[in-house]
């Protein structure tokens, strides 16, 4: 069949634009989306073995800033393109690890292609899909942990339960994770030393605390032409069958990217496990983005440069996930901040501090995001005042309370 957008992760964009939520959540869903619907039908062949497109990917922010739109619509789309011919399988919002592992071995697929060998594959491919993921992971068990990154490797999963006397045995097991939450809760979540762990440099973290202004009047087509146009797109994705195969171009472009250190490369300290597992991510990022836009299964060096473009932009923002993690948020920073500008101002003869020196401070503690919004809370509040310099240009003075 033909595609009625480009590219599915495009028209996605489209679609979900004025509903409230930030464009890179919507990106890492529709990305989520495809990789859903490939399950475990798509493949590419490196020199380290076979590498489907599965992801696990968090959405991280504030409250009310339109996660569980993404998780929503997520599940409205697999749930249209199901069929008892084609089945999905979604895992059940709250699971343990016996649970997960009873509904991945439900999850059976059963593909028939006779001018295959062989000509029946059977495969295990399970998508979770959560708004809250403290409703899926209420709390860190290490050895849960550790299925769910054997899982996203995509090899065998076996389990011996004594009590029951079940046995589980799952050759070609399969799992794709979309889940959302808050800085404060993955900061309960998460132990001392946890992205350290496997599971969390397999982990896409996607962050924004970008709230969006949404038209509630706005007439939106929510299950009109587009939502089927989608939902068709979809459906193909999910027909797809079959190794990719990558252009000679792009496996160049690949390995000078390698070569040349994976640049740009996050570089704070809790990535570094995270940066192990780049180029695992790159590449299933390519099949993703090549499902996207047609069912040829080519990655040319198009795909590759989105793929990249991605990456680079979800990888820009993870380190404000750590800034929001901190102890106190705002609260914290604004009681910092006054401290700094106070002590300046005291040294400096009760000149205003300087700008730049303020969104210098706050940026060390906060999201870029969030540095012009709590400087204007502290003026609304009072605590500083705007001043003109002498020297030209803004300051602030310090008031409202004494050291």
């Amino acid at each position: 069949m033909s595609r009625k957008y480009s590219s599915f992760i495009d028209g996605f964009l489209r679609y979900t634009e004025g509903r409230g939520s930030p464009a890179i959540y919507r990106r890492w869903t529709a990305i989520f989306l495809v990789s859903a619907a490939l399950e475990r039908k798509a493949w590419i062949t490196t020199a380290k073995g076979v590498l489907y497109a599965n992801q696990f990917i968090f959405l991280i922010g504030p409250a009310g800033v339109g996660k569980s739109l993404c998780t929503g619509l997520s599940y409205d789309l697999l749930n249209e393109i199901r069929t008892p011919e084609t089945p999905i399988f979604v895992a059940p919002t709250s699971v343990t690890k016996a649970s997960l592992a009873d509904a991945l071995n439900k999850a059976q697929r059963r593909i028939v292609k006779l001018n295959e060998i062989p000509p029946i594959t059977v495969f295990n491919s399970l998508q979770v899909i959560s708004n809250e993921l403290g409703v899926f992971l209420p709390a860190w068990d290490g050895d849960f942990m550790s299925t769910l990154t054997d899982l996203w490797d995509n090899g065998r999963y076996h389990e011996t339960r004594r009590s029951s006397k079940i046995e589980i045995n799952i050759p070609k097991a399969q799992l794709n994770i979309l889940s959302a939450t808050t800085p404060a809760y993955l900061n309960s979540l998460l132990p001392e030393g946890a992205w350290e762990f496997g599971f969390m440099s397999r982990v896409i973290n996607i962050y924004s605390g970008e709230t969006k202004y949404t038209d509630i009047f706005a007439e939106l087509d929510h299950d009109g032409a587009a939502y089927k146009n989608l939902a068709a797109d979809l459906a193909d994705i999910y027909g797809i069958w079959g190794e990719f195969s990558i252009a000679d171009d792009v496996k160049e472009a690949i390995n000078l990217w390698a070569k040349q250190g994976y640049q740009p490369r996050p570089d704070h300290p809790k990535l570094t496990h995270y940066n192990t597992r780049r180029l695992a991510h790159l590449l299933k990022l390519c099949i993703v983005a090549s499902a996207a836009s047609s069912s040829d299964r080519k990655i040319t060096l198009d795909h590759y440069a989105e793929a990249l473009d991605w990456l680079i932009q979800a990888e820009s923002y993870m380190p404000d996930i750590f800034k929001a993690l901190k102890v106190g948020g705002d609260a914290r920073a604004i009681e910092e901040c006054w401290h700094f500008a106070y002590q300046y101002h005291m040294r400096h003869d009760k000149t205003p501090v300087p700008e730049h020196l303020l969104v210098t401070f706050l940026g060390e503690r906060v999201p870029a995001h969030s540095v012009d919004r709590i400087l204007d809370v502290m003026v609304r509040a009072q605590l500083l005042t705007k001043k003109f310099m002498n020297s030209g240009g803004q300051g602030y003075e310090p008031k409202g309370r004494t050291a």
